[in-house]
């Protein structure tokens, strides 16, 4: 009889537990996808066209001045004069030869703004429960959320940019990338803020910037999120610098071609 009490017992306890590790699993779960569709949200209300197209300018002039100094050396060392440069027609045939599939590249991996997307998605997540990350989503749905989103996206830019402006990684008026150069410049004047941004009618943008999820997502982006893009777009450039040493032997004709038609000075 004791064995029986006993092991009934044993049964209902076994059961309460089950009943309750699968009711901690489904919370679990519940909140797991809560906070997808928070993070999901927020980061879909941003626009990354600056950082995109900073970043298709930075990869088209690195692969451009790989493939010129490419042929620089190459010229160098089969004793081309002074006139194996960008003006010479040789010189362009062979640099358009080595930058075959660079633009489909930047298009593949930069053009498409999923990188990004999902770079700040990781952060986000990594960041933020799921309560703090709803917060900045609702918030950027306001009239002051969405000039407050439009400031941190100008901040990343131009953080991104001075990145590789100063350090002379990326120049304006470099022949070969005019088209993304300009593509660059209407974003941009397209995003400028005129005038400095009073939040001041908006009491919830004043919050936000000033306290709880909105101070730290502020950091965690000019932060972060710049550096992120960094990594993202320095993997790419460095792709494309890989294709254009593995197409060198495509500039050796044009090359061969300059050396019989003699000296140039």
């Amino acid at each position: 009889m004791i064995s029986t009490t006993l092991s009934t017992i044993v049964r209902i306890v076994a059961a309460v537990c089950a009943a309750f590790a699968l009711g901690s699993a489904a919370a679990a779960q519940d909140e797991a996808a809560l906070k997808q569709d928070a993070v999901s949200r927020l980061i879909e209300s941003h626009d990354p066209a600056l950082s995109v197209n900073i970043g298709r300018v930075y990869v088209k002039q690195a692969a451009l001045k790989a493939a010129r100094e490419l042929l620089a050396d190459r010229g160098k060392a089969a004793g081309l004069g002074q006139a194996w440069n960008l003006e010479s027609p040789l010189w362009r045939d062979a640099e358009r030869e080595l930058m075959q599939g660079v633009d489909a590249l930047i298009e593949r991996r930069v053009a498409n703004p999923v990188w990004v997307k999902e770079a700040w998605s990781q952060l986000v997540s990594e960041k933020f429960n799921a309560e703090q990350a709803d917060e900045v989503a609702v918030h950027f749905q306001t009239e002051g959320g969405v000039l407050q989103r439009r400031v941190i996206e100008w901040f990343v830019g131009e953080l991104t940019l001075q990145t590789y402006t100063f350090t002379d990684r990326m120049r304006y008026g470099v022949p070969g990338s005019e088209a993304e150069m300009k593509r660059l410049q209407e974003v941009t004047y397209e995003r400028i803020f005129h005038g400095i941004q009073d939040f001041t009618s908006y009491p919830d943008a004043v919050r936000f910037a000033s306290s709880g999820p909105g101070v730290e997502y502020f950091k965690l982006m000019m932060i972060q999120g710049v550096h992120a893009l960094h990594v993202h777009l320095e993997n790419v450039a460095n792709q494309a610098r890989e294709m254009i040493r593995s197409r060198a032997s495509l500039a050796e004709p044009y090359i061969r071609i300059a050396q019989a038609m003699g000296p140039q000075r």
